[in-house]
């Protein structure tokens, strides 16, 4: 016994290409897409090149703040 390959129907055939043309007529209806956007960098500026032990423990306070920050948002945020 032969196994035959696997013929969509004439039916699912032509409601593929049904799909495909209604695709093409909304996204042409909608337009062009927007240009993607940029992300932008929110953060605060560090110092680049710390020159005392101050600027290195102002830093460290800085990060040790935001970590403090999220872990509180993330806290919030699991208790609902």
């Amino acid at each position: 016994m032969e196994l035959t390959k696997y013929h969509p129907s004439i039916r699912r055939l032509q409601e593929d290409f049904a799909a495909r043309v209604a695709r093409r007529k909304t996204m042409a209806a909608r337009g062009p897409r927007p240009p993607k956007s940029k992300i932008t960098d929110n953060s605060e500026p560090w110092l680049a090149n710390p020159d005392s032990v101050s600027d290195d423990w102002y830093i460290a306070c800085k990060v040790n703040e935001r970590v403090e920050a999220w872990t509180l948002q993330q806290t919030v945020l699991s208790a609902n």
